[in-house]
Parts: C-alpha cells; structure tokens; sequence
C-alpha cells in the first residue's frame, strides 16, 4: 500500500470511528489535509475496496473500514502512539486510591475505559480461578440450618450458610458432608459451575435433596468470591451497531452467561496486547465486535486479565495506549516491591 492509500485509510478509519457514519470521498477531502481533489480520493477508495481494506454498505453510500481494513490499521498505523496524558494521569490516581488492592484498582480502571470508549470491560483474576478445593467442612447450628467452611489451597472462602427444608440429623449430615468432600478434594475452582456439581452429586451415596443444598451453597460461595466482572453493558447496547434488535439479542444472551465470557479470557496469555477483529473472534455472537485483551503479571504469578468487548469500529489507539501503560505501570510496581 502506498502513503497516499494509507493516509486515505487512516483518515476514513478515524472519521468513522468519530461518526459511525459511512465516510464519503467529499468529506475526506473537505475535513484531512490530503492535497488531493475529491475525484482522487473517491479513485483511491475504489482500490482500497478492491483490495479488501474498505466496505460499500450502500450503492449510493459512501465506505466503511472492512476487518481486514482495521487489522491493517491496528497492525501497522498506531504502534507507537502513546498514552495520553490524562489516561495515564488517572490510572495513578486511581492506584493511589487503593494501593495494594489490584482487583479494585482493575475495577476501577475496567470502568474508566469503559466511560471512555462507551464499550463493555471484563476484568478476570486467573489466579484465583486457578485455586482448587482442600477441604470442606459443614458446622451444624441446628436440626435446620448449618454452615459451610470452605478451604481452597490459596485460602478460605466465605463462610455459607445452609437451610434445610427439613430437619436433619447430625449424624446423617456429617456423613453426607464427609462424601460431599471427599468428591471435590482438589477439585479446581474453576470447573465448579452449578451444573458439573449436580452431575457430581448424582454419583454420590446419599439423601440427594441434602446433597443438593450442599452444591448449591458451593455454588453461592465460589460466585461471591468470583473474581469477574464486567461493567459497560449499556454503554456497549448504546452504540449505534447495536439497533438492530435481531443482532443485539446473541450478544445479550453471552453477555448473562458469565462462565462463557471469563473462558474467552482463559488460555490467551501474551506479552503484549491480544486485539480479536470480527471474525478471528472464536464465539459466534462476537464476529461483528473486536476485544482487546491485556494480561498482568508472569506466568508465575498472573494478577489479572483486562479486556474491552465492542464495535469493530473501536478507538483502539486510546484502548492499546491505556492497556499498555497499565502493563508498564503493574510491572514497575512489582519490581518495585521485588527489591524491597
């Protein structure tokens, strides 16, 4: 591609990211300095459609950026172009805010860049997804009610309380309680959804209503201490993309699905930035978005993953520019806690 095609394609790329309208050939040569007449521009853009860098949605309509057109521009036009001053201003307030709580401070970032572009961020903390069941113990208080105490290898969970439609004896509950723990010993977090620990108590020894309260209340343990989140669902519903109702419905019913979303963001592990455009997305509701994903510390010892879900018609240089000083900014706290 020569510079005047580029420079073309830049500037479509950018009009129509401000706009979400498609951009014409007058337009380009009335708003970007290009030193052409509009009669060059539109021949310019009659080549980049050709070569797969630019869309026609409508005959008499102007074009629009095609995936191949923004993986070109994420791949070889914003590298280099920095954090903004003020992003990264805000990303050290924030910290100063909550020193030495990432998931808050991760939180709190996944909402100012949400704010920021008007798309969904996820934040996922793989660290303690990784952890896995030691031991479970069931207190009784009553013939009706009783607690769980449950001890993963990174710690205990919340404590959680049971409730029992019918009274149980104690020696009949420690014995449930016994085969109830001794299934999921070593067990991985992660893999604990309310469906695979009905199918575990299906294979158990014992009252199956007792046992199913037991899964139940794992169930509700492990979501209060389930470190995903998202925020921005609105703001992603918001954009224009998204009026069409019959488009809209596949991405609303992912979005409930917090499970499917937290192992988009599992097994994706980079040094740098991860950016999925439309159709290398994996998930079929995902192919008309792009998701721009970040991981936070080693291998060894990862603090979290942050990705922002939306159009392809994305502000990726801001997100990439915040992304990547976020990585810069965990790391040099981490050397810095490491030569203390």
């Amino acid at each position: 591609m020569d510079e005047r095609k580029r420079r073309i394609l830049h500037a479509i790329i950018q009009d129509y990211i401000r706009s979400a309208e498609p951009v014409g050939s007058r337009t380009l040569a009335k708003n970007y300095d290009l030193g052409i007449s509009p009669a060059t521009v539109r021949n310019e853009m009659s080549d980049l459609e050709d070569l797969g860098f630019l869309e026609q949605p409508h005959t008499s309509a102007g074009r629009i950026p095609s995936a191949k057109g923004y993986r070109y521009y994420v791949d070889s036009m914003i590298h280099g172009t920095g954090t903004e001053r003020g992003d990264a201003e805000e990303i050290h307030r924030l910290w100063q805010a909550k020193p030495g709580s990432f998931d808050e401070f991760f939180l709190n970032v996944a909402k100012l860049i949400s704010n920021i572009s008007h798309n969904m961020s996820l934040f996922l903390a793989p660290a303690h997804d990784s952890s896995t069941i030691k031991f479970i113990h069931i207190l009784p208080i009553d013939s009706q009610r009783a607690v769980m105490v449950v001890v993963t290898d990174r710690g205990a969970l919340d404590n959680e309380p049971m409730y029992f439609e019918e009274p149980v004896a104690e020696e009949e509950l420690h014995a449930a309680a016994m085969r109830f723990a001794n299934a999921l010993k070593d067990s991985p977090i992660s893999e604990l959804s309310l469906y695979s620990l009905k199918a575990t108590v299906r294979i158990i020894e014992g009252p199956k209503r007792l046992l199913e309260e037991m899964a139940a209340a794992l169930h509700r343990a492990i979501a209060k201490r389930k470190l995903f989140y998202s925020v921005g669902t609105t703001a992603l519903l918001e954009q224009p993309e998204f009026k069409d109702i019959k488009k809209v419905q596949p991405i609303l019913s992912m979005l409930e699905q917090q499970d499917q979303l937290s192992r988009l963001l599992q097994g994706k592990s980079h040094d740098g930035i991860d950016i999925r455009i439309g159709e290398e997305n994996e998930a079929e509701p995902l192919k008309d978005l792009s998701l721009i994903q970040a991981d936070f510390g080693g291998d060894k010892e990862k603090i979290g993953t942050l990705a922002i879900l939306g159009p392809t018609r994305m502000e990726y240089g801001r997100i990439i520019g915040i992304l990547t000083y976020m990585q810069q900014f965990i790391d040099a706290l981490a050397s810095s806690t490491n030569r203390k």
